[in-house]
């Protein structure tokens, strides 16, 4: 096998056969997987030949009740729809077994949503397409088929979809590998795969200076108008009529903007979320959405409010659990006695009177409202008569019977324990009329349809005729007030650190994505930092012995561009040349700075102080061996090694972090 072979081979990521050591029959191989996965299928209750997939009992220990509108949990075993809304024909032979099995298995292995599920089995429809010449036969795949497949994808769909869809291609043809499935091996990757514009950047980097904003970030005025709404949107019109949806969507809003939570986080917030800790501080209490272990998982965290926001969150928060607290009445009566009208004497056998009656539906078809539950009836002399058992079941259909978020006793949040709670139907702005007898969770789909503008549909700033300065449309995404906030905490000098922390992330590098500031502010960043003596380098020693008023004038024209270079940060300005020192950043480049004590960069810094350390350990022991080695190159990492404790120094690390570093690397326990 050729060298670049290897190394192509050894860049992708490793997949695991699910059926042991493949053999070299690849006809054998096909049949262990699905022989294995027909007899082991994940998926609770569904017939292995059936073309579609009902897979919502599978995902009933983890499906929050903020995901209960709009979540399909189907899958989907067919080709491509040519009518909306109408599923394709299904796939057939040994190529639908096949997929079936990789679709168990990689549920099996990693616990895939069905959206995941869903965008996997789209992939392999159009390998499918290229495989019409040969009877679909799963083994004659070839490169050519996977690389037509593609071009075939890239003309049906848009390129922020397509370019989704190609990785899951990708790992289609690395588990037809793994498992041994075709003639020969593919070893495949598309080669013009390129990340979309229209995608935020992979780093804040990555961003042209010059780039105009994304939707993202929603501007000042997308912010004003969420406050024109609270103070003008009324809470309810009358005793007797259900809270406005408008009210309940803008109240949790307004904890979006104030919090910085997740949508799906202020959806699962408990009925008393707020408390105060014993320094006084006020927070709210919330279970996170992501950066858990496993999808299952239930972890309750806590949160200071901003100061500036205490009182408004307050009130919001108390007005939100006083217009949701009739839906929490019945979970909670349906949680003591597991059934609806439980307060309430029901004859055995009712009629259609007793039941609009009951339901509070004047105007509506008995008989249309007890078909839509499938609630069996008879017709005596022109009136309809219901069984009240087979009744009290159908109507079950309207309410939500699972926890808000389940999980292990203690932990999960029971739905009349929860505080966005609504009445059936109420959250609905077409003609449904809302049934006070049944309870359901705010779902997060609901949320969106009023805040964005869907094809055919109007956001709430459309139907109160809100626009901004320049009189256009106000569209904003629910992730969008996560972003504003977190970036007037950056604009306002929250190292990297607290932001991540306070926003509930597992990862510091994923604060880059919500961070916008311009070339020009991040710029004007680091000048300040570096006059109120926090960052370190070449340019900072000579401003040091620069008067203040002018060192900042040195200082705002030499640094005209900053960049992330991982232990520290680069000034240099590409737009009017290239770097003359690529990739020796740490090697004494005056260009390099840092920041003392830079928490979120320690473990690239240590990295590089590693690397280079053991570079010269090898460098010398080959001296010792006699072999010949340049000393251009020894001098070269005693250079950097020296400028990396410099820097090491003023983040509080030394020699025996290096060996505990090394030394846990050496028995795989960095990252």
């Amino acid at each position: 096998m050729s060298a670049e072979r290897k190394n192509k081979r050894k860049s992708m990521a490793a997949v695991a056969s699910s059926i042991g050591q493949p053999s070299e029959n690849w006809l054998v191989n096909q049949a262990m997987l699905v022989f294995r996965w027909k007899a082991e299928n994940p998926f609770q209750n569904v017939d292995w030949e059936a073309w579609k997939w009902d897979v919502a009992a599978s995902y009933e220990d983890r499906t929050r009740g903020s995901e209960s509108n709009g979540t399909s949990h189907n899958l989907l075993f067919t080709v491509h729809s040519l009518k909306a809304r109408v599923a394709g024909a299904p796939l057939i032979g040994a190529f639908a077994d096949v997929v079936k099995a990789l679709v168990c298995s990689r549920h099996s292995q990693r616990g895939q949503s069905v959206s995941s599920h869903m965008v996997f089995i789209r992939g392999t429809r159009y390998v499918y397409d290229e495989l019409h010449a040969c009877g679909y036969d799963v083994s004659s795949i070839t490169t050519d088929h996977l690389n037509r497949a593609v071009v075939a994808l890239f003309a049906r769909e848009a390129e922020t979809s397509a370019y989704k869809v190609v990785a899951h291609i990708e790992e289609f043809a690395d588990v037809l590998d793994s498992n041994g499935l075709c003639r020969i091996r593919l070893d495949w990757r598309y080669r013009g795969k390129q990340r979309p514009k229209a995608l935020s950047p992979e780093r804040i980097e990555d961003a042209l200076p010059f780039a105009q904003p994304d939707d993202r970030l929603p501007r000042e005025e997308v912010i004003r108008a969420v406050g024109y709404l609270y103070q003008t949107i009324p809470a309810q019109k009358s005793e007797v009529d259900s809270p406005e949806p408008d009210r309940i969507v803008i109240l949790i809003s307004t904890i979006l903007v104030c919090t910085g939570l997740r949508i799906g986080e202020v959806l699962t917030l408990p009925e008393h979320p707020l408390f105060t800790e014993r320094d006084g501080t006020r927070c709210i209490r919330y279970l996170r959405l992501k950066g858990r272990n496993d999808a299952v998982m239930v972890e309750w965290r806590s949160k200071p409010l901003l100061s500036a926001t205490v009182g408004l969150v307050e009130d919001v928060v108390n007005e939100l659990h006083q217009l949701t607290q009739g839906p929490r009445t019945v979970a909670r009566s349906f949680h003591r006695y597991s059934k609806l009208f439980s307060g309430m004497r029901l004859k055995p056998l009712m009629d259609g009177r007793a039941v609009m009656k009951l339901v509070r539906l004047n105007s509506l078809n008995v008989g249309q409202f007890l078909k839509i539950r499938k609630i069996p009836y008879r017709i005596v002399s022109k009136r309809i008569y219901v069984d009240r058992d087979s009744f009290l079941q159908g109507v079950l259909r309207d309410h939500w019977t699972r926890p808000m978020v389940p999980g292990p006793d203690g932990t999960r949040l029971e739905l009349h324990k929860a505080l966005c709670v609504a009445f059936a139907n109420q959250m609905h702005r077409g003609m449904k009329t809302t049934l006070r007898y049944a309870a359901q969770p705010v779902a997060d789909l609901q949320v969106r349809d009023f805040l964005t503008a869907r094809t055919g549909t109007r956001n709430i700033f459309d139907r109160y005729s809100i626009v901004d300065d320049e009189g256009q449309p106000i569209n904003v995404r629910s992730k969008g007030f996560r972003h504003f906030l977190n970036n007037l905490l950056d604009e306002g000098g929250a190292p990297d650190m607290v932001q991540t922390k306070w926003f509930g992330r597992k990862h510091a590098r994923d604060t880059k994505a919500y961070q916008h500031l311009t070339s020009a502010q991040r710029a004007k960043k680091l000048v300040d930092d570096i006059l109120a003596g926090n960052a370190r380098g070449r340019i900072v020693d000579i401003a040091k012995v620069l008067p203040v008023e002018v060192a900042r004038a040195f200082l705002t024209t030499r640094i005209q561009a900053v960049h992330d270079v991982g232990p520290g940060m680069c000034i240099h300005d590409f737009q009017m040349m290239p770097c003359p020192r690529h990739l020796q950043c740490t090697a004494k480049c005056d260009e390099f700075v840092w920041k003392k004590g830079d928490e979120e960069r320690k473990d690239d810094l240590l990295r590089q102080v590693a690397t280079t350390y053991l570079n010269i350990k090898t460098v010398r022991a080959r001296e010792a061996d006699g072999a010949l080695v340049h000393a251009d190159w020894m001098k070269h990492l005693q250079t950097k090694h020296a400028q990396l404790m410099k820097q090491m120094a003023t983040a509080n690390l030394n020699e025996s972090d290096i060996e505990h570093y090394i030394e846990d690397k050496d028995h795989g326990n960095v990252k």
